[in-house]
């Protein structure tokens, strides 16, 4: 049985991560083992830094654990692990096919290049390496390790990575524009379709405040005037105006009496529709 783990795991999960550790003592480069490969602290960092354990338990007993973190664009495997007497049974695979089916973002996984068996274990269930460049790229962006371990380490990607961030060309007049309550979207890309960022186009004569964790935002003005609240500052907006708009800070919109705003919304890092992060600003008082 596959089933997350709480805080009363804690040390079992640490016990668990160093038994499994084991198998990399002698194979890794000598100066990145450490005695405890993971101590107590470390695990503490990783959970407090967002990385969620799932264990699989059988007869009561959790026998393997792995963890997954979201982290700006993608989802992270990371840490995982089964016990020395419990291997080769299945544990690994039934782990990460669960925890796959938590994230509709791409899915990244970094290990030790030496590791040879655990690539070909990723490799087994659909995951691919990614070019050196690229790993050292995605490792100084996504993980928080030192120069050495990025050295000695490979990235593997899904399929959903390949397919992401992928030249292409979409059409406006071939996307069906959505109606929202103040006026319509035309989600000409999103996360879901590759590219580098979201593009919509959007018309309102009003928006409602909010705000996005994690997602900046870039809109340009193309007809209409009108104003937009950004934190606690008005500007007003006409053809051609720009506001760019970091994750985090408050925004709203709205056209002049009579006439709609149209503007196009870049959005970055690209994400699928239902992964935006937008949260309602509470009203003040």
């Amino acid at each position: 049985m596959i089933v997350p783990c709480g805080d009363t795991d804690f040390d079992t999960i640490h016990a668990i991560i160093n038994d499994g550790a084991e198998a990399y003592r002698g194979v890794i480069p000598a100066d990145r083992w450490h005695e405890p490969y993971m101590s107590q602290d470390e695990l503490r960092h990783e959970i407090e830094n967002g990385v969620r354990f799932w264990g699989y338990k059988d007869g009561g007993e959790l026998l393997g654990v792995m963890g997954i973190q979201d982290v700006q664009d993608v989802t992270l495997i990371r840490h995982a692990y089964v016990r020395t007497t419990s291997r080769s049974r299945g544990i690994g695979g039934n782990l990460l096919a669960e925890l796959r089916t938590l994230t509709v973002r791409p899915v990244l996984i970094g290990t030790w290049a030496a590791a040879t068996w655990a690539v070909r274990f990723y490799e087994k269930h659909g995951f691919r390496l990614v070019t050196q460049e690229e790993k050292n790229r995605l490792l100084k962006k996504y993980w928080s390790i030192p120069d050495r371990q990025v050295e000695t380490s490979v990235v593997l990607g899904d399929e959903r990575w390949f397919n992401y961030r992928q030249p292409l060309v979409h059409h406006r007049d071939e996307t069906q524009p959505i109606d929202c309550p103040f006026g319509n979207v035309q989600r000409i890309v999103t996360g879901g379709a590759g590219g580098v960022a979201n593009v919509h186009v959007v018309k309102i004569t009003k928006g409602t405040p909010h705000l996005h964790t994690g997602y900046d935002e870039v809109y340009y003005v193309l007809s209409g005037t009108g104003t937009i609240t950004l934190g606690q500052e008005t500007h007003p907006l006409r053809p051609g105006s720009v506001a760019v708009i970091p994750a985090g800070v408050p925004h709203s919109l709205a056209a002049e009496p009579g006439q709609q705003l149209e503007f196009v919304i870049f959005g970055t890092p690209p994400m699928a529709m239902d992964d935006e992060r937008a949260r309602p600003v509470k009203p003040m008082g």
